[in-house]
């Protein structure tokens, strides 16, 4: 055996990483690896020292003595009880491995670290083996001009293989499209670079693209994926949340091509920025976008812990591509990544003050904001930036003025108290489910539905007077509701008014302020006038029992009703939870020029026992109770806030709504201790050891220089040119973007049982390039799409299937089923159906009945499918619900957003073409195609297949296309003409109007020929 090891060894030059280390880590780690704490033997082979380690007389390995080492003894043993792997370990060696292990321990058993751990060094580019083939010159010519080119083209002659045929350039602008934008490529650059396809036309086109808002969507999208971004907080209770601004700061970022170092260190460490921009804070969503645990029994101290551990486990698996989970509760299994350094990592996330249970929306630290992509007018901004410096002005003044009150006659003067009377109710409606009536005492009585969620009430009264500045509505308890609160027929006598209006004549008054007797923590009253149906007011709190609450609207001047006029009163009541509806309610009214004010009753106790005070006597505590009595009424600032008031109501109006998004911000005093955690439970950490923060010593280029101190200063070593793995790591997913599977195929996982890059210097080279390019993302997404690699025909041929069956050698180019968001968006863009607005809240498309209930913790969950254009907007602003995700996404092999993903998975299932043939929105989809196709200006059948088939594939068809259309036609127009029922079922599907102009029989002909094209492997294929 040594014999052979020899001759083996004068042949063969063992390469340790890529033939040695995957066999140590994948057949020997698990008991010799750098979890020692929990092997039994002390045998370790993750380091050179380890491998040569005196064992008691003997050693594992004996650089060049086979015999001597006892790596190579043990794994040629037939004796069960001293042969490795061990019998019962279900792993084995082969005998290919072995020769392998046998001739690198004769060759001197060369140890080296992990490949990826290394910092990457830019290789030369190897033109001269391009120039030195036996390659047709414009083949040469073509292969040498991009550096990817040249290091596939390497790999290919060591193979002895050529390159595919450039794929026609129709096929290759699709691909471009498709993989950078997720859409097919417009009509109009179809035409412009069809007409003149030269490279350069090419180049031009891919430049177009990625200056389109739909390239900036498109990588959104793969990034809220490895955000784990959702619409609701998953577990049991699901709660919605509102965090959809921070996706559209992603998708301008995106659009703006910010560089990637930026992009990192604003969405890791934005808060820590010096004086960081609204946008800045925003962007560290990123590490809230995790699961929140609002059960009853959710213990806030575990699940602080489980959020640290998913922010530590989101950054190491997108920007270093680790499994650093793995950790978690010992040292790592494979990689040297220890149990005290995932805690150390783990202390850069803990120290932002979260309580770590409760509903998202509510979940501290919070952060009010709308969408970045919201187009605001200069003159409105202007106008708000003035009013905001006016009301500065004016608050800085009030102290003078407020001297000048206090000598006046009219300052300590006393007004009568504010007096409210009970406006009588003349009518009532009700939209909705339930009933609404008149009760006693001039009182409205609602009884719920079943199910009642969207509930509206119009209640006309008479204000009994003719001049009023202010309405009370008062919620009233009644025994008929449910406790503790009795004031509505929900669950818990709890509700939520989302929105209020008080009209005269036809028109909304302007309400100036109002004010509640008590307010739900976030559901403050004033929500009720930010006309957001996703805000509102409500009741409900610790200790809560049932008593009247109460809600004033102080209008902005006061308001004169003519005899015989009424008010309306429109409320508005839109929680997803049932009856959620004020049960008994009455309305008050009042002419007294204090009414809704804070302080209405004329002066407060506060103020007047201060006033009647000496001045010279007077303490601080009754100037100050004078002072804020005087700001509630000083002309000047009330003019200068309503002026603020109005002109930030404008502003909204442009910007859109505005919601709580959870963000990052570290807490002041103290910073939170770290500790390592016992077996990794929450409640079990080691306190005599406090650990401080720190990245693992096996990522740092230099061991003795100093850790990272913060957030910040971790999010910046992230991408410095000193850390070996997030230029690598990125530019390996932006490659499975557009070849389908990485240099790396386990993208997730860069660490020893991770896959060997299938082209190791055209990584480094990429990454390298990538950092020095300023991280320029359009700039390595053009570097890529332009590559003669990429623009290869995608036919395989049997010797290349039999070769490279995952086409990691790229012998021909891509072709890969596109995910389940572009399938239903180029459906939707081939029809005309697709609806382009970019941002604002997520929306709810067609989705089958019954998904959301079946799972509801709470009864009155419904799914409400969206009206109008919000049904066809694009995949990647479908609701998001953790409990039951997307169907179609699902069943198209998307990730839960549960946790963060970034590998591409692809199954092949009958479900999936159950989908293409089923799904409402596919067969609208076809419907509306159809209707396109037969309201062109053409009249034969086979134009107008033509067109059809180019606007769905975005490529001309061939003859026995054409042919197999036509049959097709002909086939459905006989079949729909026998069975005008199915023709009229078929073209009633989907909310989009049909043109009744067109025979139904017709229609349905045509409807079918479109669906079958929806259906072909081409359409649903990036080739």
């Amino acid at each position: 055996m040594a014999g052979m090891a020899s001759t083996g060894a004068a042949q063969e030059k063992i390469d340790f990483r890529r033939q040695v280390q995957p066999i140590l880590a994948d057949r020997c780690f698990h008991c010799h690896g750098p979890d020692s704490q929990n092997q039994d033997s002390s045998f370790r082979l993750d380091s050179q020292e380890n491998l040569l380690a005196d064992l008691g007389g003997y050693a594992g390995v004996v650089p060049g003595n086979l015999e001597k080492s006892e790596l190579h003894v043990r794994i040629h043993s037939e004796d069960e009880s001293s042969a490795m792997p061990p019998p019962d370990s279900n792993r084995s060696l082969s005998a290919e491995e072995k020769r392998i292990l046998d001739l690198w321990i004769q060759q001197g058993a060369e140890y080296q670290k992990h490949w990826a751990f290394e910092v990457p060094q830019r290789p030369e580019v190897p033109t001269e083996v391009i120039a030195q083939s036996g390659w047709p010159e414009d083949l040469k010519q073509r292969w040498s001009k991009n550096p990817i080119d040249v290091f596939i083209g390497k790999r290919l002659m060591q193979e002895g293989w050529q390159p595919s045929p450039m794929a026609e350039p129709a096929w290759r602008l699709r691909r471009a499209a498709l993989t950078l934008t997720g859409q097919l490529p417009p009509e109009s650059l179809q035409k412009q670079f069809l007409a003149n396809p030269t490279d350069e036309a090419y180049r031009q086109a891919v430049d177009q693209l990625l200056g389109s808002m739909n390239y900036a969507e498109r990588q959104t999208l793969r990034w809220l994926d490895a955000a784990r971004y959702a619409d609701t907080d998953g577990y049991q209770n699901d709660f919605e949340r509102t965090n959809w601004p921070w996706r559209d700061w992603v998708i301008q970022s995106m659009h703006n091509n910010m560089p990637f170092d930026q992009f990192t260190i604003e969405q890791l460490a934005g808060d820590m920025l010096p004086n960081p921009t609204p946008a800045q804070r925003l962007a560290t969503a990123f590490n809230r976008n995790h699961r929140q645990n609002a059960e009853g029994g959710a213990l806030a101290e575990e699940f602080f812990v489980e959020n640290v551990i998913d922010r530590v486990e989101t950054t190491s698996t997108v920007w270093l591509g680790l499994t650093m989970g793995c950790a978690r509760c010992h040292d790592h299994k494979y990689d040297p990544l220890s149990q005290r350094e995932f805690y150390q990592f783990f202390g850069y996330f803990n120290n932002i003050g979260e309580r770590g249970i409760g509903a998202g929306r509510d979940a501290n630290p919070m952060l009010k904001a709308g969408s970045p992509l919201a187009k605001v007018q200069p003159e409105t901004i202007a106008q708000w930036e003035a009013a905001q410096k006016n009301v500065e002005v004016a608050k800085q003044g009030i102290d003078e003025r407020m001297r000048q009150w206090l000598v006046s006659s009219e300052g300590p003067a006393t007004k009568p108290p504010v007096e409210w009377l009970v406006c009588r109710v003349d009518q009532v409606k009700l939209t909705g489910e339930g009933s609404l009536e008149i009760a006693e005492e001039n009182a409205v009585r609602y009884s719920g539905g079943s199910n009642a969620t969207d509930i509206v009430y119009d209640v006309r009264v008479d204000p009994q007077g003719n001049t009023v500045t202010a309405l009370r509505l008062e919620a009233l308890p009644d025994d008929a509701f449910n406790k503790p609160r009795q004031l509505a027929p929900s669950v818990n006598g709890n509700f939520v008014m989302t929105r209020l209006a008080v009209l005269y004549q036809g028109k909304s008054i302007p309400v100036e302020l109002a004010l509640a007797s008590y307010e739900q923590d976030s559901y403050p009253v004033k929500n009720i006038l930010d006309n957001n149906p996703a805000t509102g007011w409500a009741v409900f709190g610790p200790n809560v029992k049932a008593e009247p609450v109460s809600a004033t609207l102080k209008f902005q001047t006061p308001l004169e009703v003519s005899d015989g006029e009424s008010l309306t009163l429109q409320m508005r009541f839109e929680s997803q939870y049932a009856n959620h509806a004020i049960g008994k309610l009455r309305v008050q009214g009042s002419a007294h020029p204090d009414a809704g004010k804070a302080n209405e009753g004329g002066l407060p106790e506060a103020a007047r026992s201060a006033l009647a005070i000496d001045e010279a006597k007077r303490s601080d505590q009754d100037w100050k109770a004078i002072r804020d009595h005087y700001v509630t009424i000083d002309p000047v600032l009330a003019k200068a806030e309503l002026e603020f008031k109005q002109a930030d109501q404008k502003r909204r109006a442009e910007v859109g709504p505005e919601v709580k998004v959870m963000v990052m911000r570290e807490k002041e005093g103290p910073a939170t201790p770290i500790y390592l955690l016992d077996r990794g439970q929450y409640n079990e950490p080691r306190k005599d050891e406090p650990l401080s923060r720190g990245i693992p010593v096996a990522l740092l280029a230099d061991k003795e220089a100093p850790q990272p101190g913060s957030r910040l200063d971790l999010a910046k070593w992230l991408v410095s040119r000193e850390n070996p793995l997030t230029a690598r790591v990125i530019v390996n997913r932006i490659w499975q973007d557009h070849f389908g599977v990485g240099l790396v195929k386990t993208s997730e996982d860069f660490g020893l049982q991770g896959e060997v890059p299938s082209h190791p210097e055209l990584l480094d080279w990429l990454a390298v390039e990538f950092i020095e390019s300023g991280w320029d993302l359009q700039a390595l997404h053009r570097l890529m799409v332009t590559s003669a690699a990429y623009q290869q025909s995608s036919v395989q041929t049997i010797a290349q299937r039999e070769k490279d069956p995952e086409n990691r050698l790229l012998l021909h180019g891509p072709r890969f089923r596109l995910d389940g968001y572009s399938i239903r968006d180029i459906a939707l863009q081939a029809s005309g159906l697709l609806h382009l607005q970019i941002g604002g809240p997520s929306v709810k498309p067609y989705q089958p009945p019954g998904l959301w209930e079946s799972v509801a913790a709470n009864a009155g969950t419904r799914y409400r499918e969206d009206q109008g254009n919000n049904l066809y907007r694009k995949s990647m602003y479908t609701y998001w619900k953790r409990a039951v995700n997307p169907p179609r996404q699902t069943i198209f092999d998307a990730g839960g957003r549960e946790v963060c993903t970034v590998g591409a998975r692809r199954t092949n299932t009958p479900l999936q073409a159950l989908v293409l043939m089923n799904d409402k929105t596919f067969i609208e989809a076809a419907r509306t195609l159809a209707q396109r196709s037969l309201k062109l200006d053409v009249q034969e059948d086979r134009a107008r297949l033509f067109s059809l088939y180019q606007q769905a594939l975005a490529h001309v068809p061939d003859d026995e296309t054409m042919n197999v259309l036509t049959e097709s036609l002909n086939y459905y127009r006989q079949h729909y003409q026998e069975n005008p029922d199915a023709a009229q079922q078929l073209v009633a599907v989907g909310s989009s109007p049909r043109d009744a102009s067109i025979e139904p029989g017709e229609h349905a002909a045509w409807t079918a020929v479109a669906h079958l094209v929806l259906n072909l492997d081409e359409f649903i294929t990036v080739e």
